[in-house]
């Protein structure tokens, strides 16, 4: 759990931005607001987003819009191409039509109809889970999915950049276990909440974000290895999994490929969750492990 302090609380402020950004992408978002969210100047603010994350302020919050978008136009298919453009921050028709073409190389509507496919059939379809991907038929056949009411609560959270899979996210829960252990957090009495915040055939792989979560109290203060933040509650289509990380992500896919169409429900603008409650391992297989698998929703 090392690291050099100063870079470790300049992560954090980054990273207290990205999720402002986030939560607040259809409003107006100056760097002079941004750089107060940070503590930073403006100046120095942008020199050091862009050495912590590789982007410009203005090119972060372009690109999350853009992608952001791109999962609406899929996700919503009754809304329109303008709506779901001036929905994500742009403040023009023409202005969204330029920026999505130039990210994407098509058109949003060549994209919603069927450009995103052949995307992703060239890419890797994972969709906001963070785990690779598999295929487990007589797993997903048997998911039973219910709606629930999630509760607002407080994380501590640490945050990976980069793809998701096998390579940096399991290394980023073993810290983060290590850093719940020397703060009284153990398994056996907390929460934890896995959060995919990219989709990885929209994101590139380098920049998608992944958050290892713990529910803490209302008054924890964090410290230098963690960020805090409130983590809005909602409506969620809730999935009991047991089964490996390997097949994780063929019952994500089932629950957006075979339940959610007939559901009477779509996806709203939240990320996915990962609940993980007590001790995820199950007792004499270490393989296998269960969990909540929460889809945000709001009805069609």
């Amino acid at each position: 759990m090392g690291g050099d302090p100063d870079r470790l609380e300049y992560e954090k402020r980054v990273n207290r931005v990205i999720d402002h950004v986030r939560d607040h992408l259809a409003e107006d978002l100056p760097l002079e607001s941004l750089a107060r969210v940070a503590l930073f100047s403006p100046f120095h603010f942008h020199r050091v987003f862009r050495a912590i994350t590789g982007e410009t302020v203005a090119g972060f919050v372009q690109r999350l819009r853009l992608e952001r978008a791109a999962v609406s136009l899929i996700d919503h298919p009754g809304q329109s191409v303008l709506a779901i453009g001036l929905d994500h921050g742009f403040a023009s028709p023409a202005g969204f039509a330029r920026a999505f073409r130039g990210h994407f190389g098509m058109s949003a509507t060549e994209w919603r109809a069927g450009g995103a496919r052949r995307r992703r059939k060239r890419g890797t379809p994972l969709r906001k889970t963070g785990k690779v991907t598999g295929r487990g038929p007589a797993q997903t056949r048997s998911m039973r999915l219910v709606i629930q009411e999630l509760p607002a609560c407080r994380v501590a959270y640490m945050r990976h950049v980069g793809p998701y899979g096998a390579g940096g996210i399991p290394a980023l829960w073993v810290r983060f276990r290590k850093w719940m252990s020397t703060r009284g957090l153990g398994e056996a009495s907390s929460l934890r909440i896995g959060i995919g915040h990219d989709d990885a055939w929209v994101t590139p792989p380098e920049k998608c974000r992944y958050d290892a979560c713990v529910v803490v109290a209302p008054d924890f203060p964090g410290d230098r290895l963690v960020n805090v933040k409130e983590l809005p509650g909602g409506r969620y289509g809730v999935s009991r999994y047991s089964g490996t990380a390997h097949r994780i992500s063929a019952a994500w896919e089932a629950l957006y490929r075979s339940w959610l169409p007939d559901s009477g429900y779509e996806p709203d603008d939240r990320p996915c969750l990962e609940l993980y409650r007590g001790t995820p391992r199950v007792g004499g297989r270490p393989a296998i492990l269960r969990a909540d698998l929460c889809v945000p929703v709001r009805p069609l």
